[in-house]
């Protein structure tokens, strides 16, 4: 039974400590009935219609592909020791702009993504995309075939995140490797924000679209507790820090471009070597807008 410390209670809808999972989410959990149609009908018309916006994409190419080289270069050097082949399942993947980098970097690039306006577009790419659910894709032929399986912004979204971590088990080689990123919520410097009352809500609060809310020590539990080692931790930049700088991004929108042009300068000035150390180091501080973790199964546990 899904019980815990109530953190935060909007309405009906309470989010709670959960002391079974591990990790904090709402209390009641949608079903995966309701979840399903939101993400196929709902998620990217009507909520986060900015997330399929190809020509924004285009515009930040620049800033986007650092991310796209940093996973592109963690994997390559995991994966030259273990494997002779590069094959890669991103879940979720969205419009695909991360697959085609794959792609055009020597990999075999296969996504799933439930939306089907999403997926419409990434296959227009000519990319290799099923208009699936993870729980719809897996079938006896995938079994340990993917040698790197990428999950970004997924498991905050997913009723049972143990569920989809043990399918990657199930999909993943055996030395092969995982990254899943999820949002850094609750984190030190958001709850500063919040009493320091710099803005006028808890903004990382995303309901209905969010259903789980990790940190670094929820989500490294979470894999181990699935069978997984921890093999690299980092993040982004913690834009919390405009807000403690008096910016608030959250409640004007003009400033919420200019802050994020800002980010993108400094991500893009700084060498990739300063980056990766600064934001490796602010991750074992639990800094950063996002948890990044790369995880390897334990071959003792499987």
């Amino acid at each position: 039974m899904h019980k815990g410390k109530i953190v935060v209670k909007d309405g009906k809808t309470e989010i709670i400590d959960c002391e079974l999972c591990g990790f904090k989410h709402l209390q009641p959990i949608p079903s995966k009935e309701e979840i399903k149609k939101y993400y196929e009908k709902q998620y990217y018309q009507d909520t986060k219609p900015n997330l399929l916006d190809y020509e924004k994409e285009i515009r930040e190419t620049q800033w986007s592909n650092l991310w796209y080289k940093d996973k592109l270069d963690i994997v390559n050097n995991y994966i030259k020791y273990h494997s002779e082949t590069k094959r890669l399942l991103d879940v979720g993947c969205g419009n695909g702009l991360f697959l085609r980098f794959m792609s055009e970097n020597g990999w075999e690039a296969n996504g799933i993504e439930p939306s089907f306006t999403a997926s419409e577009i990434a296959n227009s790419l000519n990319l290799n995309v099923k208009n699936k659910t993870l729980e719809d894709f897996i079938e006896d032929k995938w079994y340990r075939y993917f040698d790197f399986i990428n999950l970004k912004c997924v498991l905050e979204h997913v009723p049972n995140p143990t569920e989809i971590i043990n399918i990657c088990k199930y999909l993943l080689k055996e030395e092969g490797i995982i990254c899943i990123e999820v949002p850094n919520d609750f984190n030190i410097l958001q709850l500063e924000t919040h009493r320091l009352k710099l803005c006028k809500s808890r903004y990382w609060l995303a309901i209905p679209d969010h259903i789980n809310y990790f940190d670094f020590s929820s989500l490294s539990q979470l894999l181990k507790k699935c069978g997984f080692d921890i093999h690299l931790q980092t993040t982004d930049f913690p834009m919390e820090l405009f807000l403690l700088m008096e910016d608030n991004y959250v409640d004007n929108k003009e400033k919420g471009s200019k802050c994020h042009k800002r980010r993108m300068s400094f991500e893009v000035n700084i060498s990739d070597e300063i980056r990766r150390d600064l934001y490796n180091s602010m991750a074992q501080l639990g800094i950063g807008r996002t948890c990044v973790i790369y995880a390897t199964l334990n071959p003792h546990k499987q």
